[in-house]
């Protein structure tokens, strides 16, 4: 009898220590669609679509109102997400194929952190960055699917990402779920056949979303905001268009992304099915924003909210369910110490973000109060050499460019959400003006970002 309590007690001694050791640790999953404004989902308001997955999604989670994206442009907003480094750390700030691989060796990509954490690890989908998919010892990915740009290759993206969660559902898996749309707008813009879906008949116009109360552009813009659209008429179509033009262009952009929440929502049902949902932690977020007609503007590029804000959904075991986050984050640099804190991985030393881990249990969590992201203006792989910032803090965002007469925004975003009346030049908020500058100028040095703008 006692050498089987002995027995037992070791045996359990033992479970201890192996927990102690190696804790469970939650699955993660990581979707990612393309060109999605955080205005497009019905739970932020937007009652012009229907996001149901989204928005069940956010239902289990927290929503974060105040998300923006490192850069917005696809590949230096994904070389930041996948890296935690923003896109002139990794001298990526135009769009780049993976043909180029020219990933720093010293920078670990999600896949490669994750993968030394012990994780299976999985892409499926949209690729868009400069590092070889079969480069495997610097990516990280064991498991990739459906990455070549092709026709319809959201449709398949879910049934490939059930493929491997059934295949990796008893043990740790970390995958990442890449969706093209709703970026089909671009063709949809220019009259080209779409990639991924096919839309219904353009109805009569009174179906039609009315034009955003910011439609027109701002008093006092920087001029380079306007002159790079010449850069590329097939990018930028929209120069002549009419207000109809813009409603249809909203009401095209809104069936893009329902269509793309059908297939998040197939991904989700993946693990549900196989009773995942309450040891898997979901990301869900966009790579940048869309104009969204706002400004009249297509696209993305600028660094108006329509295009930098990004959703941002984070739901999983002990996550606070239903809650909205107004803190600043930023999904390029935030995303990664967060894998880490949930994968029990060391943080590499040189990210400056910030794990989002406290703010899903505890709204109180002390947090950032200013943000800084930026942007290059590029025609795709070709820079057209203007640089801007913003720096975003919980009222104000000051917009600077490297060029022009005209260079600096001010907007009090409380006042003033749409961006139409900029402050740059009202002497009353001449001091408010000096600290972004002040700010921005320190920033700069610390990130060692060479940006040249006016000195405060």
């Amino acid at each position: 009898m006692r050498t089987w309590l002995w027995c037992l007690g070791a045996f359990w001694s033992l479970q201890a220590t192996a927990q102690t050791v190696t804790p469970a640790r939650p699955n993660i999953l990581w979707i990612i669609t393309d060109q999605q404004t955080a205005q497009a989902m019905s739970m932020a308001g937007n009652k012009e679509l229907h996001t149901p997955a989204m928005d069940r999604l956010a239902a289990r989670g927290v929503r974060f109102t105040r998300a923006y994206c490192a850069q917005p442009l696809c590949t230096p907003s994904r070389i930041s997400m996948f890296s935690g480094r923003m896109p002139h750390q990794m001298q990526i700030t135009t769009n780049a194929s993976d043909r180029e691989n020219r990933w720093p060796d010293t920078v670990m990509m999600a896949g490669r952190l994750m993968k030394a954490a012990g994780y299976r690890t999985g892409y499926v989908g949209k690729w868009h960055i400069p590092l070889l998919t079969t480069d495997s010892a610097r990516h990280g990915f064991q498991y990739m699917k459906n990455i070549q740009m092709r026709d319809w290759m959201d449709a398949a993206t879910p049934a490939d990402c059930a493929a491997f969660i059934k295949q990796n559902s008893g043990q740790p898996f970390f995958l990442i779920a890449s969706f093209v749309n709703p970026h089909d707008i671009c063709e949809w813009a220019r009259g080209d056949d779409m990639k991924m879906d096919v839309l219904p008949p353009l109805p009569d116009s009174s179906h039609w979303p009315a034009l955003p109360a910011n439609f027109d552009i701002p008093a006092q813009e920087p001029p380079v905001v306007r002159e790079q659209q010449h850069s590329n008429y097939r990018t930028y179509p929209t120069l002549q268009w009419q207000p109809d033009q813009w409603r249809a262009y909203r009401w095209a952009y809104n069936r893009l992304t329902e269509q793309v929440d059908q297939y998040v929502g197939m991904v989700l049902e993946t693990l549900r099915k196989y009773k995942l949902e309450d040891n898997t932690i979901v990301i869900f977020t966009s790579d940048h924003g869309d104009g969204y007609a706002a400004h009249r503007w297509n696209q993305k590029q600028v660094l108006y909210e329509e295009s930098a804000s990004v959703p941002l959904i984070i739901a999983g075991p002990g996550v606070r369910a239903g809650a909205i986050s107004e803190q600043l984050v930023c999904n390029g640099t935030d995303i990664i110490p967060t894998l880490c804190d949930y994968a029990g991985a060391d943080k590499p030393s040189y990210l400056a973000g910030r794990s989002l881990q406290p703010l899903l249990h505890d709204s109180a969590q002390p947090w950032r109060d200013t943000l800084v992201i930026a942007t290059t203006f590029a025609d795709n792989e070709k820079s057209l050499d203007i640089d801007g910032r913003a720096v975003i803090t919980a009222r104000y965002k000051y917009i600077v460019y490297d060029k022009g007469p005209i260079r600096e925004q001010l907007f009090d975003l409380q006042q003033d959400p749409g961006e139409m009346h900029s402050l740059a030049t009202d002497k009353r908020f001449r001091p408010i003006q000096q600290q972004f500058r002040h700010y921005l100028q320190q920033w700069c040095l610390s990130s060692n970002d060479h940006f040249t703008f006016l000195k405060p």
